[in-house]
C-alpha cells in the first residue's frame, strides 16, 4: 500500500512568518526559488516545523513496498497573476538511487501557478534489495531561469521549537534537497527475545521479523515498545510463528524456513509445541538427520 508522506506546512499563509520568512518575502530583485520542505514532531502544528534539508524514507520502519513523498518548492517576492514555470535536475554526483528501480521516474518541469507561491514535487520510492542495510540518496537541484534566481545558498531557519534534523547531514543551500532512502531494520523496543535464542521471540533477525508480521498480521508499529507489545500478546504471536515454522518443516527439508546463516528459524514456542523439533542454532542436517 502506498502512503503519502507530506512534508509541507498547510497553514503557511495563516501562520505568522518567522524572521527568515519575512526576510525572504522582502527579498529584492528577481524572485527567488528555494526548497521549503518542513517536517517535525506530529504533536506540533505544521507551522512550527523546522525547514529541513533532507527527507528520510526509512523502509525498515514500515511494511510498505512503496512510499511517496511530497516536496514543497517556494518563491520569494510577491505573488504573481500569471503562471511561472521552473525546472529541476538530479545531482548525479550526489545521487546513487536509480530511476525505475529505487524510485518511479518523475517530471522535471513544474509551474508556480498564478496567485500561488508554492509548487509540489511528488516522488514514489520502491523498497529494493539495494536498500537493505544500506542508504541511497536522490539529490534534487532547482535551476534558475528568466523568472527565478536561486539566491538562498545560505538559508538559515529560525524555528520556534525544533531545530532541523541532522541525522543524514545538513546543507544550508536551499537550492538543493536530498531524499535519503534505506531499508535498515533494527531490533525494536517491543522485541521479546535475546541473542541466546531465549525469550518469546528468540534471537532477532530481519527475516524472522518480516515473517512474524506476515504470519500474525501485525505491523512495525505494533513492536514500538513493550506497552504496545505486552508479554501476553507477544506469546500469542510467538506461538503463531512457531506453528507456521513447524508446518513448513513437516512438509520436507526444502520447505524449512532458514535464517540467513543457514540455521533453522526458531523461537522457543517451537519446542513447547513439539519437544522433538529443532533447537536454536540447529541446521537442517541436525534436524532431518536425527
Amino acid at each position: 500500500m502506498k502512503k503519502l508522506l507530506t512534508y509541507i506546512c498547510m497553514l503557511a499563509f495563516a501562520a505568522p512568518f518567522t524572521s527568515c520568512e519575512k526576510e525572504i518575502m522582502n527579498y529584492e530583485g528577481v524572485d527567488g526559488l528555494y526548497f521549503d520542505v518542513r517536517w517535525g514532531k506530529e504533536f506540533r502544528d505544521p507551522s512550527q516545523w523546522a525547514h529541513q534539508y533532507y527527507t528520510p524514507v526509512e523502509f525498515g520502519a514500515m511494511t510498505d513496498e512503496a512510499y511517496s513523498v511530497q516536496l514543497r518548492v517556494a518563491t520569494s517576492g510577491t505573488i504573481k497573476d500569471y503562471d511561472r514555470p521552473f525546472s529541476i535536475t538530479i545531482g548525479k554526483d550526489s545521487t546513487d538511487a536509480v530511476a525505475g528501480r529505487d524510485y518511479v521516474d518523475f517530471a522535471k518541469d513544474y509551474v508556480i501557478k498564478a496567485g500561488e507561491r508554492y509548487a509540489y514535487i511528488d516522488i514514489t520510492f520502491n523498497r529494493t534489495p539495494e536498500m537493505v542495510d544500506d542508504t541511497l540518496t536522490l539529490q534534487l537541484q532547482l535551476l534558475p531561469n528568466e523568472l527565478f534566481t536561486c539566491p538562498f545558498t545560505n538559508y538559515e531557519d529560525n524555528p520556534k521549537y525544533d531545530s532541523p534534523e541532522t541525522k543524514y547531514g545538513y546543507n544550508y543551500d536551499a537550492t538543493f534537497h536530498k531524499v535519503i532512502v534505506n531499508d535498515v531494520m533494527v531490533q525494536p523496543e517491543g522485541w521479546w527475545g535475546s541473542d541466546a535464542g531465549l525469550g518469546t521471540f528468540g534471537k532477532f533477525s530481519r527475516k524472522k521479523w518480516l515473517l512474524m508480521m506476515e504470519v500474525s498480521n501485525t505491523t512495525v508499529e505494533d513492536y514500538a515498545d513493550k506497552t504496545i507489545m505486552p508479554m501476553g500478546r507477544a506469546g500469542a504471536i510467538g506461538e503463531s510463528l512457531a506453528l507456521y515454522l513447524l508446518q513448513e518443516a513437516k512438509k520436507g527439508r526444502e520447505y524449512a524456513v532458514l535464517e540467513e546463516d543457514g540455521t533453522m528459524m526458531h523461537c522457543p514456542s517451537v519446542n513447547t509445541i513439539d519437544p522433538n523439533a529443532w533447537s536454536f542454532g540447529d541446521t537442517p542436517d541436525d534436524y532431518y538427520n536425527k
